[in-house]
């Protein structure tokens, strides 16, 4: 039996949604009615061009959208956890970071960008 080669690529990117995703930063947007947390994957890509080498970062993006009060809940198990694991593990410790790097919760509208 013979495929088209879109089933075939449509296939591989459903295959890839489906992976867990190790993610190495993240955003936080809200409204009265949801929030959205971007979880993000940062990765060095490497090519060359007429100029020579060229280094770009491809951020893939997996954004959860909950309502206000499974946010409260995740916080609160996150919380419990984060506490079970430093008690087996020792402290977390979080290095000062850089401006940009920082997480933050932004008050915003409708987001106009998910994804």
């Amino acid at each position: 039996m013979f495929r088209r080669c879109d089933d075939m690529s449509e296939k591989k990117k459903k295959e890839k949604e489906d992976e867990a995703f190790f993610s190495d930063s993240f955003s936080v947007l809200f409204n009265p009615h949801k929030f959205v947390f971007d979880f993000k994957q940062s990765t060095p890509k490497v090519g060359t061009s007429k100029e020579g080498r060229k280094v770009e970062s491809v951020v893939w993006h997996r954004p959860v959208v909950v309502d206000p009060i499974l946010a409260k809940k995740m916080l609160t198990v996150l919380e419990k956890n984060v506490e079970k694991y430093e008690n087996k593990f020792g402290e977390i410790e979080i290095e000062k970071m850089k401006k940009e790097e920082e997480v933050e919760a932004e008050d915003a509208e409708e987001p106009t960008y998910i994804g």
